[in-house]
């Protein structure tokens, strides 16, 4: 069992940050092959301890929760071809059911994270999490708030593209007000190459990922409810 990730993974998506061409990609094809392999036997590991702890992700294969290496160019300026990083997201229904809540492990050079809870919700869902929130406080922020949590998530709930106002149909003067900006309802904590590569990775991304089950559970409960409405 893999417990960790080998130090040439690293060294792999470091090197093609530096040659990100299909020239170079191609001639290079049996690195990439290995360092997925390597990458993918980690998460074969993973996927289980984190089954221990959050039931409801089901027993995923690893493959079927990776993104491809292959960025989508059609709307970008960059056009780079490649990502630079390995990641998954281990939810049910694996990387295609994105929106649902899941835990996401992203490996790069010098950019490492882990994360749970849910990125981009459905606007419905979105609004559904506010209205928990606003209605049910204490609930929401004894999550947040946990010694554990605030520990492993420092900056608590990744503040991207967060609203400047409390949105519509809420009071503006709510006293946790910026609770309900986020559009992301997800945590990150940040992992360092020696980290990642060391043995014992495994044992600390189950940790991770068992200090923030309780904000998937409370996300999982807000969608629950409005399957029932």
């Amino acid at each position: 069992m893999n417990d960790h990730i080998s130090p040439f993974v690293y060294e792999y998506l470091n090197d093609l940050s530096q040659n990100n061409n299909r020239e170079w990609f191609m001639a290079n094809k049996d690195r990439y092959e290995a360092a997925r392999a390597d990458f993918l036997e980690f998460v074969e590991a993973l996927i289980p301890e984190i089954y221990k702890i959050d039931p409801s992700i089901g027993m995923q294969k690893a493959q079927n929760c990776m993104y491809r290496i292959y960025r989508d160019l059609r709307f970008s300026p960059d056009k780079t071809p490649y990502k630079t990083h390995f990641a998954v997201y281990i939810a049910t229904g694996g990387v295609k059911q994105h929106g649902r809540p899941g835990y996401y492990l992203h490996i790069q050079n010098d950019e490492s994270q882990f994360g749970g809870g849910i990125y981009l919700p459905a606007p419905e869902l979105l609004d559904a999490i506010r209205k928990e929130i606003y209605y049910n406080t204490d609930t929401f922020k004894a999550i947040i708030d946990n010694k554990e949590y605030k520990k492993y998530f420092p900056s608590v709930l990744a503040k991207i593209e967060m609203l400047k106002k409390v949105p519509k149909g809420f009071d503006p003067k709510f006293p946790d007000g910026d609770l309900l900006k986020y559009k992301h309802y997800f945590s990150e904590s940040y992992i360092s190459n020696q980290t990642a590569t060391s043995e014992g990775f495994l044992r600390h991304v189950a940790e991770l990922a068992r200090v923030t089950h309780p904000l998937n559970q409370f996300i999982q409960d807000v969608m629950f409810d409005l399957s029932q409405q």
